[in-house]
């Protein structure tokens, strides 16, 4: 009787509102038969994958990657600049090609095997906040077929790394929450360590975890610390290790960030849309998937308010970064926060089955849940193609082997900064091979009629053939001409001529501007050249220095209206600054 008296006066405990989502979280686990169909959607991602990446060439910031592996493991982990900015996983890739012995298509393991485990852990954070096994699977069915997804899948950058290990680090996070021992702390330290190793940006979903736990604390400090110290001991001995991982790099990464990504805060979030364009797809995909995240956002609210955590989770991404002062392109800004899509994605799985679960179709629940499914993927499936056919479209490695073939001791690669960036890849001794048109006519207008020793190779998008009287080889989007002279004069003077003609009789259709259009800002991050705006500025340069009594300044012109279309992305101020400066694009 004392003791059910000593129960009823009892003051109730305090709850935060972490234990009353707590409440709501999922202990279900998925069937065999779903673990097979997890493993079959695993598997096809894997050939899909295998598949995008036999024959093509590395592009992009994948160049970069390939460059710092050439540096020594000090320089590589006490430097941070454009692309080094993911130092540890460029150091692992460093071993795997020293393991390999070559740096090639061995080095996209590592960046596949992320996209593949983001499958069941997308399915798994699905499946705790949902209860349902279905909207599980069906958040891993798009986060396998996910275009954005795919494309960082087969790129050896950390950023596939980073939303898989984000989707770690959350799950550990809540496993821990509700096992509360050391062997689920030690994991999730683990898991936020191997994150903040991958890609600094992984900070962003520490921060969220850490807002997590302060909301914890409101039940009382003491007790609190008492009660996570099974977790908040491993995450300050993974905070000791980044520190000493970090520690010589911090000067180098607020330099370089500060120059190049900061502004006066609070910057412009107006890279949310098309950030959510680039992972969505445009056209009907984007209004596909805009009604099914709204419907995921209201059954979260309405129903299943454990979800809502994972707004959380989406939302200190953008916000912080406006705070900090960071002010990147669409496209970087799609990359940072490759970790939110993941979670967007099970919205809009949540999304699929209350749409199905509300909306009476004879078919029935399921078959309305999987149409809108196999809908959103279908959508989805003309930019997992544009990846295919940009291998075909732009066959660098023919290039580099004809070239290979061509060149002899003292000829040159003349091209613009992406298509010379690109190429650098296949030449040891590219710095002194490959070359821009205006750093190429700066080194022989000094001697004109001094005998010139060697040819060169301009590498540019397609043109006419017809009426050009100079050597062209045509690589489906890619051409090369060849021009040579006795005399520097002789030589700038035909492909002055050449250009002319370019220039005159080029006709790109609007069509294939457009095919260019994704595959290109993707991988050159906006700087998207319109056809004749690196001819025009060759003509002016020329003129410049081989006066033909025509005006500079009327080729010049052309090139800068050119330059001043617009992009089809959000770019800051300064950033569009830094992009029209540069004259060859």
């Amino acid at each position: 009787m004392s003791a059910s008296l000593l129960s009823i006066s009892r003051p109730p405990e305090r709850k935060t509102p972490l234990d009353l989502v707590h409440s709501d979280l999922s202990c279900r686990n998925l069937s065999w038969r779903e673990r097979v169909a997890l493993g079959a959607l695993c598997l096809c991602t894997l050939v899909l994958l295998i598949t995008l990446q036999y024959g093509r060439v590395f592009t992009g910031d994948e160049i970069g990657t390939l460059h710092y592996l050439k540096e020594n493991p000090s320089f590589i982990l006490t430097h941070f600049t454009t692309h080094l900015s993911m130092n540890y996983f460029i150091l692992v890739e460093k071993g795997v090609a020293w393991l390999c012995g070559a740096a090639d298509w061995r080095l996209t393991l590592l960046p596949m095997a992320a996209v593949v485990a983001i499958i069941p852990l997308t399915a798994s954070l699905a499946l705790k906040f949902t209860g349902s096994t279905r909207t599980a699977l069906i958040a891993a069915s798009l986060a396998a077929f996910n275009p954005y997804l795919v494309s960082w899948g087969a790129a050896i950058r950390a950023y596939s790394l980073l939303a898989a290990f984000s989707l770690l680090a959350i799950n550990e996070f809540f496993h821990w929450s509700r096992w509360p021992g050391w062997w689920s702390g030690v994991r999730c330290a683990a898991a936020v360590l191997f994150l903040l190793l991958a890609h600094l940006n992984g900070i962003y979903i520490v921060a969220f975890l850490v807002l997590l736990l302060i909301v914890q604390s409101l039940s009382g400090i003491r007790r609190f610390l008492w009660e996570s110290r099974t977790l908040w001991i491993p995450l300050a001995g993974a905070a000791v290790v980044v520190g000493v991982a970090y520690w010589r790099l911090l000067p180098e990464i607020a330099q370089n960030t500060r120059s190049w990504a900061f502004d006066t805060p609070p910057t412009s979030m107006g890279y949310l849309p098309p950030v959510f364009i680039t992972y969505m797809g445009m056209g009907y995909a984007v209004w596909l998937c805009v009604p099914l995240l709204l419907a995921g956002c209201w059954s979260a609210a309405r129903e299943k308010r454990a979800l809502l955590l994972l707004c959380g989770a989406i939302v200190l991404g953008p916000i912080p970064m406006s705070l900090q002062g960071v002010s990147v392109d669409s496209g970087a800004a799609a990359r940072y926060l490759i970790f939110s899509l993941p979670l967007l994605l099970i919205f809009m799985a949540e999304g699929i089955d209350w749409l199905a679960r509300h909306v009476r179709i004879r078919a029935g629940t399921a078959m309305a849940a999987w149409g809108l499914t196999a809908l959103a993927v279908v959508c989805w499936t003309p930019y997992i193609r544009a990846q295919f056919l940009a291998k075909k479209w732009w066959p660098y490695s023919r290039v580099a082997k004809f070239l290979h073939g061509q060149m002899q001791k003292n000829d040159v690669i003349v091209a613009g900064w992406s298509i010379g960036f690109t190429l650098s890849q296949f030449f040891d001794d590219s710095k002194d091979r490959i070359m821009p048109p205006d750093k190429y006519v700066s080194k022989v207008s000094t001697q004109f009629d001094a005998p010139l020793p060697g040819r060169i190779f301009y590498v540019t998008g397609p043109s006419v053939l017809y009426g050009r009287k100079v050597s062209i080889r045509r690589f489906e989007r890619l051409e090369v001409t060849t021009y040579s002279g006795r005399t520097a004069r002789e030589l700038l003077q035909r492909w002055r001529e050449d250009l002319l003609l370019r220039t005159e009789a080029r006709v790109v259709a609007q069509e294939l501007l457009e095919q260019w259009r994704e595959g290109w800002l993707r991988r050159t991050e906006g700087r998207l050249a319109p056809p004749c705006q690196n001819d025009y500025q060759l003509l002016a340069l020329l003129e410049e220095s081989l006066p033909s009594g025509q005006s500079a300044d009327h080729w010049r012109s052309l090139a800068e209206s050119c330059s001043a279309q617009p992009l089809s992305e959000y770019v800051p101020q300064h950033e569009l600054k830094a992009i029209r400066s540069v004259r060859f694009p």
